[in-house]
C-alpha cells in the first residue's frame, strides 16, 4: 500500500467516524424526546403540535444519518432499539378516580 492510498483510507475512515457520531447524536436526541414523552415532562417545554413537529424532525434526521452510516452489528456503543412515539389526541381525556372517594370492595370482599 502506498502512502497516498493509506492516507485516502485514513481520510475515509475518519469521515465515516464523523458520520457515525452524528448518527449516534441523532439517536440520543430521539431517545431524549422519548424519555421526555414517557415522563410527561414534554408538556412543560412544548405545546403538543410543537412537540410532534420536533419528534418528526428528530426521526427524519435519524433516518437520514442511518442512510449515510447504516448500523453495523456490534460496531456502535449505543443500544440499537426501535423507537416509536405516539401522542394521545387532545380531545381524549382520562378521568382518574379521586383519592377521596371510597373504593368498592372486590368480589372476594377485600377492600383495595
Amino acid at each position: 500500500m502506498t502512502i497516498s492510498a493509506k492516507t485516502e483510507k485514513d481520510k475515509t475512515e475518519q469521515g465515516r467516524s464523523v458520520v457515525v457520531r452524528w448518527r449516534m447524536l441523532a439517536e440520543r436526541r430521539l431517545n431524549y424526546l422519548v424519555e421526555l414523552y414517557e415522563s410527561g415532562r414534554w408538556t412543560v417545554y412544548y405545546k403538543e403540535p410543537d412537540f410532534l413537529k420536533t419528534v418528526q424532525e428528530a426521526r427524519a434526521a435519524l433516518k437520514s444519518w442511518e442512510q449515510l452510516a447504516p448500523r453495523e452489528a456490534g460496531s456502535d456503543t449505543v443500544q440499537n432499539k426501535p423507537v416509536e412515539v405516539s401522542i394521545v389526541p387532545a380531545d381524549t381525556t382520562v378521568i382518574l378516580a379521586s383519592p377521596f372517594t371510597e373504593i368498592a370492595p372486590s368480589a372476594d370482599g377485600v377492600n383495595a
